[in-house]
């Protein structure tokens, strides 16, 4: 994963100018350096600035390229005509269409019914579409699925109507489903009261007006049949492609393209995905092929494809690190938040910072002589105990007496602070921690500020003195910002 620490670096220097506009004479730093006033050296502050967590909550948007999302539709379809309808079906054009299309319905496929005795009185049968709403993955043969029905008439309702036998085909013309015989709910608020039985009632249930952009719809819960299993692997399913990726950058008018989540955490974000869309009434299965994950609705649904990509586009995921630490420097927050367990954050190897890295070898620009230099030497490394916590304990466990063995390892900084081209102050410490977040709110409270903090980062990751993941949500963040706080 270097190559992703290093679009990272190249997406930060991307959008970092030279503080002062670039104009570095020597060592001296800049001529005009960023506002610093705000901006309190104490130990408070620095636990603000740099934040801690064991994992983060982020939402599922963040890691993947919502332009390039493929919502894989195999709908199935079928045209049929409604008869029967008190008054309330097509006229005039519509109407001749109505007929015409029935007749030839009756000698394809209702030639053994009563279908060509139908009465063909104007408005009294329309021309509808019925639409699946999406493939019921996990679903066997003979389930009642919902589906849409569409008025492509001018007529007005379709309750009370009666429909014969109609196939629903998909593109490649197998027959996905069937639409039953028989007569469609009674609309039976405008039915006399006392006509209406407790069977009416509840069978008024299955057939739903609903309204769209384009016009009033029917959702009819059951009526329809499946034709034949549908497998959740069945090139038939419906699928929803989210590809990991995410475009930070132009450089020379060609997308810089980076890979968002690492393979670590793909098994647990699979999980969240399915436990979150199960809790919501909308079951799925989620797999990860190469870099997209792929996510299959599962059994019968009353919501189309799209509704259920609304859904999963608002969930949050929990990334949990497990072999590296993740790093994310938000400028919106005015913090860097560290995310992994104590045992990730450990120092591995020396890091020397005293020019920007970010103006250091960017072209016509003089590198940036920092106001704060360091240079941090691992004295000794962080060694786990029989606890395997490396020294480390919570409050809980210091409430309840639990002395953690190992340790956090010991480092020696030296740092030294200037101003004017000249150095103003300098010292030589040793710390009994290597814990990256450790050092970092050690620095802030010496003088550093938050760009010489991004620095350091940027200095050991590309160093391998961390074990880190950077820029994690690829924010583009600028150090000015940081500084003008």
């Amino acid at each position: 994963m270097r190559v992703f620490s290093l679009f990272a670096l190249l997406l930060l220097a991307s959008c970092t100018s030279s503080p002062g506009g670039g104009n570095n004479a020597g060592g001296n730093g800049s001529t005009n350096p960023p506002p610093r006033g705000r901006i309190q050296h104490t130990e408070e502050e620095a636990e603000k600035f740099v934040r801690r967590f064991e994992g983060l909550r982020a939402g599922l948007v963040n890691y993947y390229n919502p332009t390039k999302v493929e919502l894989v539709s195999r709908e199935f379809t079928a045209e049929t005509v409604v008869f029967r309808l008190n008054n309330t079906g097509d006229t005039g054009a519509f109407h001749t269409a109505a007929v015409d299309l029935a007749a030839e319905l009756a000698e394809k496929l209702w030639r053994h019914t009563t279908a060509e005795h139908e009465f063909v009185v104007e408005s009294h049968l329309a021309i509808v579409k019925v639409q699946s709403i999406g493939i019921p993955a996990g679903s066997r043969a003979g389930d009642h699925i919902p589906v849409a029905m569409r008025l492509t008439g001018n007529a007005s309702d379709v309750h009370g109507g009666y429909v014969y036998a109609t196939p629903l085909r998909n593109r490649l013309g197998k027959v996905v489903a069937v639409l039953r015989e028989g007569y469609l709910p009674f609309d039976v608020d405008k039915m006399p009261a006392d006509e209406v039985t407790a069977e009416m009632r509840a069978d008024a249930k299955n057939l739903e007006r609903r309204e769209s952009a384009t016009g009033p719809w029917y959702l009819l819960r059951k009526g329809v049949q499946l034709a034949g299993d549908v497998s959740a692997d069945d090139l038939s399913a419906d699928q929803i492609i989210l590809p990991l990726e995410r475009v930070i950058d132009r450089v020379f008018e060609t997308d810089v393209v980076v890979r968002t989540l690492s393979a670590e955490y793909i098994p647990d974000v699979l999980r969240d995905i399915e436990r979150q869309m199960r809790e919501q009434g909308l079951p799925v299965k989620a797999e990860h092929n190469q870099d997209k994950l792929v996510i299959t609705p599962l059994g019968v649904r009353e919501v189309p494809l799209s509704q259920v990509y609304e859904r999963i586009a608002e969930l949050r995921v929990d990334i949990r690190p497990k072999t590296r630490m993740i790093i994310v420097f938000d400028d919106a927050l005015f913090r860097v938040a560290i995310y992994g367990a104590p045992n990730l954050r450990f120092m591995l190897g020396d890091v020397a910072l005293t020019t920007d890295p970010f103006t250091r070898d960017k072209p016509g620009v003089a590198p940036y002589q920092l106001p704060f230099r360091v240079s941090c030497r691992v004295l000794e490394r962080a060694k786990p105990g029989r606890s395997g916590k490396y020294g480390v304990t919570t409050d809980e466990e210091r409430e309840r007496g639990v002395v953690n063995d190992g340790s956090k390892g010991r480092v020696r900084l030296a740092w030294s602070r200037w101003k004017d081209g000249r150095q103003i102050a300098e010292k030589t410490e040793e710390l009994d921690t290597a814990d990256l977040s450790e050092i970092l709110r050690h620095m802030w409270v010496r003088g550093a500020g938050p760009r010489e903090i991004l620095s350091f980062v940027i200095e050991a990751d590309s160093s391998y003195a961390i074990n880190a993941e950077l820029g994690f949500n690829h924010h583009k963040i600028d150090p000015n910002r940081l500084e003008g706080r």
